[in-house]
């Protein structure tokens, strides 16, 4: 592979990891949700200030809901870890508003525990994260999260749960992206739930959107444990994740369904620290067919929290 092809792409894929949370704008494309998706909601380690660092999550159970590793995790200059603020009897702070424009009533949620996959433990344990940093035969590590918080009142305790599909997606496969995230380059605006229409990636667009790199030479695409789908900077009729998309759920619809996680993406502006329009998305795959098993890990987590 490119060494520096391979660079540019690697380090923006760690750079978002890190910061995708910390920055305020919209899905890039898409339209305003309305009350499309009423299991879907901001969420912070803030109380005040919600807009300046926050991901989007999905309910999932009656005391759970499900987003990104990384958007319970916080990074050093060597590793990743919990922070204070995600351990049992902390709090994180919500809101179901589609438009923070206008005044928005916060909540809490108390956290009983915050789930991650036991591959992501083991590298954590170990002071890593990055799928370059602690590999298990070249995989990388799941990015997603499930959180049980404890019992309580408000709208999360109210909302419905959304379900899971663990059929195996394909290329071509019509999918939903959804969350409060980046509008558009440099749009620092409150956001707004927006979800837009897009599409599963074949092997051959995502090496057009990553500059030439393969699908196979990445190690994480399509076959691996991400799946991905084309954004605005390839084709500006697919909407695209921005910061704060991060941990939002991949939809299929009729029923509303969920079938992957935001994850990251990757740019091609030569600028990948500070881009926010990009080539592509990265999803957690949740599916029977991905290469770690999270489908029996979801489904015995919550059955773990139902108990």
């Amino acid at each position: 592979m490119d060494t520096i092809r391979f660079f540019k792409v690697a380090v923006f894929f760690l750079v978002s990891l890190a910061s995708w949370a910390q920055k305020t704008p919209q899905l890039v494309g898409g339209n305003p949700a309305g009350e499309r998706f009423p299991s879907l909601f901001l969420f912070s380690e803030l109380s005040e200030n919600l807009t300046d660092s926050f991901c989007t999550a999905a309910k999932i159970s009656p005391r759970q809901f499900l987003t990104a590793a990384h958007c319970v995790l916080e990074a050093n200059s060597k590793s990743w870890y919990f922070p204070e603020h995600s351990k049992p009897g902390s709090h994180y702070y919500y809101s179901f508003g589609r438009d923070f424009t206008k005044p928005v009533s916060m909540f809490s949620l108390q956290i009983k525990k915050i789930h991650i996959h036991p591959l992501l433990q083991n590298c954590l344990n170990k002071g890593k994260y990055f799928p370059a940093q602690c590999q298990v035969r070249k995989l990388p590590n799941p990015d997603l999260a499930i959180v049980t918080v404890e019992p309580g009142t408000g709208p999360f305790f109210e909302a419905p749960a959304l379900p899971f599909d663990f059929t195996p997606n394909r290329p071509g496969d019509e999918i939903i992206l959804a969350g409060y995230g980046a509008q558009e380059d440099a749009d620092i605006t409150p956001p707004v739930l927006k979800y837009g229409y897009s599409k599963v990636a074949t092997p051959e667009e995502l090496e057009m959107a990553t500059d030439g790199t393969s699908a196979a030479q990445m190690g994480f695409l399509q076959w691996g444990f991400y799946f991905g789908s084309l954004g605005a900077l390839i084709d500006s009729k697919f909407p695209n994740l921005g910061s704060g998309d991060s941990g939002g759920p991949v939809l299929k619809e009729l029923p509303d369904r969920i079938v992957g996680v935001n994850s990251s993406a990757v740019c091609l502006d030569g600028e990948p620290q500070t881009c926010e329009i990009t080539g592509n998305n990265f999803f957690t795959r949740i599916d029977s067919k991905a290469t770690i098993a999270v489908d029996h890990w979801i489904k015995a987590t919550i059955y773990e929290a139902g108990r």
